[in-house]
């Protein structure tokens, strides 16, 4: 019908895993694991259901070393089915990028409708109920008051970054490699955010993301005849206002927050770094160095190392966890765990020619770099990036060779026709 408006009909999934997954839901419990039945039978039909064996082909030498040592039946029983919804839902996620010809679209309707929800959140910042279900309130560093970090509607300012990164990634490398109109606003309605939140970590982990892709590639670096000039540019205008700042500003939190982490000061940094690797080996060699304390074990074997460590007594198990995706494996399911995940990440990324593609390459980059320095087991939004680095179909027009071929038609030099997807925006 003339005028109708059409939907997309992942738009609603999309929605729900971005914005709602854990709205009004009680901490750590998310809609996508309580969704895990309806994944299991929506995945039946597709040849992608026999990956669910593999689950109970890995975990279950785990298993049996784990009961072997002892643990907690009811809590490991829990947390063990936890991680199977986690995997599920990693599966079904694969499943749906293989089935979505239209995640450009999903991105865009995304960017728009969080737009909209952070200035809700800035209004929210005068009305109290609504304050806490967007803006996460708490001391981030020494020599700065509690301030208000946006979480939108997630149980944190980082976990809602880290949702962010995969939108950032591909609209910031549309804008240096490809065509992108109003790119200052697009620019805006993604940093935005990122800044709001003050998540460090996912901000320089970004950063040095695009600093490693250029550096992957020298010849980006010529890509853009201007590009030399917009680094020139870039360089000056920063350092005038990082000295501006230092003068005017000299203790705002960016670099009061820069000065502790470097220092050792600041409890965020170095809690998701250096303490949780240290943690992580402590209760792992509680049980198993090589096979780790088992799942859901953790907070109830760690509790006293926190509480010690810390010098905080009043610490629960509620309170605790090791937030630093290597350091929880390398406690949960020891070296071997560790060793897994690094050789599964290495030989995904040379199988799938990762390296080829520089939206999946800035992925791999990112996620690689931030599970040294936060994260945790159950991620899923963390997951969500492996998995969509190691999507060869996905986003085609960021491969390097069209990259190239794009650059020399537009300098009129014989070039190959690019060849794309239908369905790539």
């Amino acid at each position: 019908m003339p005028g109708a408006v059409t939907i997309n009909k992942y738009l609603p999934i999309a929605v729900l895993y971005f914005f709602f997954n854990s709205f009004l839901l009680p901490h750590g419990l998310l809609y996508t694991t309580l969704l895990t039945p309806f994944f299991i039978i929506w995945l039946y039909r597709y040849p992608s259901f026999n990956l669910l064996l593999w689950f109970f082909v890995v975990s279950i030498p785990f298993l049996i070393v784990h009961l072997a040592k002892g643990v907690d039946a009811l809590v490991y029983i829990k947390s063990y089915l936890l991680f199977f919804s986690v995997y599920v839902f990693g599966v079904a996620f694969y499943q749906f990028l293989k089935n979505c010809h239209s995640l450009s679209s999903i991105f865009k309707s995304i960017t728009i409708i969080n737009i909209f929800l952070v200035l809700l959140a800035l209004l929210a910042l005068a009305i109290p109920p609504l304050k806490q279900r967007f803006w996460y309130d708490i001391v981030v560093t020494p020599g700065v008051p509690s301030i208000n970090r946006l979480q939108m509607l997630t149980y944190e300012p980082s976990y809602y970054s880290i949702l962010l990164v995969p939108i950032v990634l591909y609209y910031y490398l549309k804008m240096l490699l490809l065509r992108l109109p109003n790119k200052l606003l697009v620019f805006l309605l993604l940093a935005i955010p990122l800044f709001l939140s003050l998540s460090f970590g996912v901000i320089f982990g970004l950063l040095i993301t695009f600093v490693l892709i250029f550096v992957s590639d020298v010849k980006l670096f010529t890509f853009n005849k201007k590009f030399p000039l917009y680094i020139l540019y870039g360089s000056i205008a920063a350092l005038i206002a990082f000295v501006l700042a230092l003068e005017l500003f000299p203790d705002n939190i960016f670099f009061l927050r820069i000065a502790n982490s470097l220092s050792g000061h600041d409890a965020s940094f170095k809690g998701r770094t250096f303490d949780s690797f240290y943690l992580g080996w402590q209760i792992a060699a509680q049980k198993s160095i090589l096979f780790g304390v088992g799942p859901g074990q953790v907070k109830p074997i760690g509790l006293d190392f926190f509480r010690v460590f810390y010098n905080y007594p009043n610490f629960t198990e509620n309170e605790i966890s090791i937030p630093n995706s290597l350091g929880d494996i390398l406690a949960t399911l020891g070296i071997l765990g560790v060793l897994i995940k690094l050789s599964l990440e290495l030989f995904f990324f040379f199988k799938t020619k990762t390296y080829s593609n520089f939206f999946r390459l800035g992925l791999f980059l990112f996620a690689f770099i931030y599970q040294f320095t936060g994260s945790y087991i159950t991620n899923i939004a963390e997951y969500v990036i492996w998995i969509m680095a190691f999507s060869p179909w996905l986003f085609t027009e960021f491969n390097k060779i069209n990259i190239y071929k794009m650059k020399y038609s537009n300098e009129g030099l014989p070039a190959a026709p690019i060849t794309l997807p239908h369905y790539v925006k």
